[in-house]
C-alpha cells in the first residue's frame, strides 16, 4: 500500500515508530495477514532514492557534520543534535536544543526522528549480548537480572541478524559463552579488517592485561555489521531503497555515522519500503502520537495524533486511531515521555522514564611513528572484544573496546580540526599539505563503550514549562554516571597502554584522558585507591531502559514479551526495554527482543 494520507478504520496492531524495531514488528504482523498502521513522527523522504540522495547533497554541504547533519531540522519533530549538548553548569539546565539536560551530567547522545529513525545514523555494529549480561545480579551481584535468558533469545538473534543482513564470521563471536546452533552461519561473509587493524592485531598478539587479580588476552577480532559484503548460502544483499542495483556491497565509504552514500548499510528504510508492497500495511508519516487512551475496563482503546503538512507550523488537525493491540516503537526517550503525558504503564510502580543508561564512551589517542593508513574504509571494522565478560565485572564495569580506522575521529574531527590548528599556527599551502599527508595516516584512535548500571535517579520527565512546536513535551533528562562505570575508564586505560606501547609510540605521543581541541573539560574521578584521574566521556547513542522489562508489575514496566503489566493490549518495545546495558550496541537485541514479542502479539490477535 502506498503512504496513506487518510488511514481509516479499526486496525489488527497500530505501530507508534517507523525505526528498526517498528518495522521488524511489522513485518512480522503483516505475514500473517494482520492490518498494521504505521504512525511516524517525523518525514518519509528516504522511501525513494532521490530522496535520499538528498539527504547526502545535504551532508556534502554542511560545515558541521555531526549524527544528524545530512538530516535536515524539523521542528515539528524535533531531534536532539550532537552541537546542542554542552557541558552542564551545576543548577542550571541546558535548554539548548529540544532535550532539557538536567545534569548533573550530560546525555551526550543524540537520536533522529524521521522514517528509518536512528537506524539512517547508526554504524551498523550488530554483536550479541554476552549470556552473562542476562544474569548481572546473580552472576556479580550488580544491576538486576533479565527475565529471560541468552539461551530463549538466541533463535531470534538469528532471525534478527538475516533480516538486517549481517556481515560476520561466526568463529570471530564465539567468546564469553556466545554460541550458534549447529550449521548456523551469518548471511554475509565478514567486512575485511582494515589496515590498521591488522597492524594493530599482529602488535598486540599474546598480549594480556590483568583485572581485578586476572589476566586477560588482548585481541584484536572483526565485528559483527549490518553492512552488505559477500553473501553465504544463496542469500541475496538488500541495496538501495528504489535502486537495489546500488549498495549492493559496502563501498569503504568512511561516512556510516551519519549516512552510508549507497544505502549497503542497513536502515529501516528497507524494511518498510517492502511491507508498503502488502495490501495489509499502511504508513502514515508526519503524524505525531499525543495520547494513548484507555477505556472503562482499562485497556487501551485508542492513541490520538496531530497531523502537520507544512513543518514548524500548529497541527492540521487531531485525530484517533483505534486497534486491537498497540505498539509503541518510538525510541526509549519518546516512548517514556508518551507514556508519562498519557499517563498510562505507570499504575504500580512509577517506572516509566526510569533507568536510563547508556554506554559512556571514553577515548585515548596517539601518534603512531609509522602510517597505520587510518582513513581508509569503513569508520570501524574490528575491536578487541576479551574485556565484555569476566569476574572484574564485580568491582567495575565489562567494556568494549574500539578500534577506529578514522584516525583522531571525536577527538578533533580530522582533517578539518588538523587544518583549523594548522592555520592557527600560521601553517599553510606546500608546508600544510605535507604536514597532513604525514601526520593523518599514523593518528590512532581507541575508545570504550562502557557498561552502566541502571539507577532510579537517571531518568526522562515531562513538564508543561517545556513544549516543541506543536505543544508536545519535550523530554526532560536527569542523567549521572557512577563509580562503577567511571573506574572501568580507569582500567580500561590499561590496554590502551598495551596497544600503543606494542606499537612503539613514544610516551609523549600517548595521549590518556585529558583535553584536547573541542573537547570538554575534563571530570576528575578519584579511585578506591585515592589516585585522582582526569575523564571525559561522551555518549555512545545507546538509549537504554525508561521502560524495562521484569520478573514482576513490582519493579519494572513490561514483562518478557514487553507487555505492559498494566495494559494488556499494549507493548513497550524496543531498547528502553533492556534492564542492563551489557557492552552490546544495543540494535540486535532490540530487534530480536521484538521479534520474540511478536508471537505474544500474534497469539493476542488470534
Amino acid at each position: 500500500m502506498s503512504v496513506s494520507q487518510s488511514p481509516s478504520g479499526n486496525y489488527d496492531a497500530i505501530i507508534v515508530g517507523g525505526g528498526p524495531v517498528g518495522a521488524h514488528v511489522a513485518k512480522e504482523l503483516v505475514a500473517k495477514n494482520k492490518r498494521v498502521l504505521m504512525l511516524e513522527a517525523g518525514r518519509a523522504g528516504g522511501l525513494t532514492y532521490q530522496g535520499y540522495r538528498s539527504y547526502v547533497d545535504t551532508y556534502y554541504t554542511r560545515v558541521i557534520k555531526d549524527t544528524n547533519s545530512p538530516y535536515p531540522y524539523n521542528p515539528s519533530a524535533p531531534s536532539p543534535n550532537d552541537t546542542d549538548i554542552v557541558k552542564i553548569v551545576k543548577g542550571t539546565p541546558d535548554l539548548i536544543g529540544y532535550q532539557v539536560e538536567m545534569g548533573p551530567e550530560a546525555f551526550g547522545s543524540t537520536y533522529l526522528r524521521q522514517l528509518g529513525g536512528t537506524s539512517l545514523h547508526w554504524l551498523g555494529t550488530t554483536p550479541r549480548f554476552c549470556p552473562n549480561d542476562f544474569k548481572l545480579k546473580t552472576k556479580y551481584g550488580r544491576g538486576v537480572d533479565w527475565p529471560l535468558t541468552y539461551d530463549e533469545l538466541e533463535p531470534y538473534y538469528g532471525q534478527a541478524e538475516w533480516s538486517m543482513g549481517v556481515s560476520a564470521n561466526k568463529g570471530d563471536q564465539e567468546m564469553h559463552g556466545i554460541k550458534f546452533p549447529r550449521g548456523y552461519d551469518y548471511p554475509m561473509e565478514r567486512i575485511p579488517m582494515s589496515y590498521s587493524d591488522q597492524v594493530i592485531g599482529k602488535a598486540v598478539k599474546g598480549k594480556t592485561v590483568n583485572f581485578s587479580g586476572k589476566d586477560y588476552p588482548v585481541q584484536v577480532s572483526s565485528l559483527a555489521q549490518a553492512r552488505n559484503s559477500i553473501p553465504r548460502k544463496g542469500y541475496t544483499p538488500v541495496g538501495a531503497v528504489g535502486n537495489p542495483d546500488v549498495g549492493q556491497r559496502c563501498e569503504g565509504n568512511g561516512a556510516c555515522i551519519p549516512i552510508c552514500p549507497v544505502q549497503a548499510k542497513y536502515s529501516a528504510l528497507k524494511t518498510i519500503a517492502a511491507l508498503l508492497e502488502s495490501p495489509y500495511f499502511t504508513l502514515l508519516a508526519q503524524a505525531v502520537v499525543t495520547k494513548v487512551t484507555l477505556g472503562a475496563n482499562g485497556r487501551v482503546n485508542g492513541v490520538e495524533y496531530v497531523r502537520y503538512e507544512t513543518e514548524g507550523l500548529g497541527p492540521n488537525a487531531t485525530f484517533t486511531a483505534t486497534a486491537t493491540i498497540y505498539v509503541l516503537a518510538g525510541h526509549a526517550v519518546e516512548n517514556a515521555k508518551l507514556l508519562l503525558a498519557s499517563n498510562v504503564a505507570n499504575k504500580y510502580n512509577k517506572e516509566v522514564g526510569r533507568n536510563l543508561m547508556d554506554h559512556p564512551f571514553s577515548y585515548t589517542w596517539a601518534l603512531a611513528p609509522q602510517s597505520m593508513g587510518s582513513f581508509r574504509g569503513p569508520i570501524q571494522t574490528s575491536g578487541i572484544e576479551t574485556l565484555r565478560d569476566g569476574d572484574f565485572r564485580k568491582d567495575f564495569a565489562a567494556f568494549r573496546t574500539d578500534v577506529g580506522n578514522a584516525g583522531w575521529d571525536i577527538v578533533n574531527y580530522p582533517p578539518n580540526g588538523d587544518v583549523t590548528e594548522a592555520l592557527g599556527k600560521n601553517v599553510f599551502g606546500k608546508k600544510l599539505r605535507s604536514q597532513l599527508a604525514n601526520t593523518l595516516p599514523r593518528q590512532v584512535r581507541i575508545g570504550y563503550d562502557v557498561e552502566q548500571l541502571p539507577e532510579w535517579k537517571n531518568c526522562v520527565e515531562i513538564d508543561p514549562t517545556y513544549k516543541d512546536a506543536l505543544g508536545c513535551y519535550r523530554p526532560i533528562i536527569k542523567y549521572d554516571v557512577s563509580d562503577y562505570s567511571w573506574q572501568a575508564m580507569v582500567e580500561a586505560m590499561k590496554v590502551s597502554k598495551v596497544v600503543f606501547d606494542a606499537l612503539g609510540i613514544p610516551t609523549k605521543d600517548q595521549h590518556f584522558h585529558g583535553r584536547i581541541a573541542g573537547v570538554a573539560d575534563s571530570k576528575h574521578y578519584t579511585s578506591p585507591d585515592g589516585k585522582r584521574h582526569p575523564l571525559n566521556f561522551i555518549g555512545a547513542g545507546h538509549h537504554i531502559g525508561t521502560h524495562r522489562m521484569g520478573f514482576t508489575k513490582s519493579d519494572s514496566v513490561v514483562n518478557s514479551d514487553q507487555q505492559s503489566w498494566d495494559h494488556d493490549n499494549l507493548y513497550v518495545v524496543g531498547c528502553g526495554s533492556m534492564p542492563t546495558t551489557g557492552t552490546a550496541n544495543p540494535t540486535l537485541t532490540a530487534v530480536a527482543l521484538a521479534l520474540r514479542s511478536t508471537k505474544a502479539m500474534l497469539g493476542q490477535l488470534r
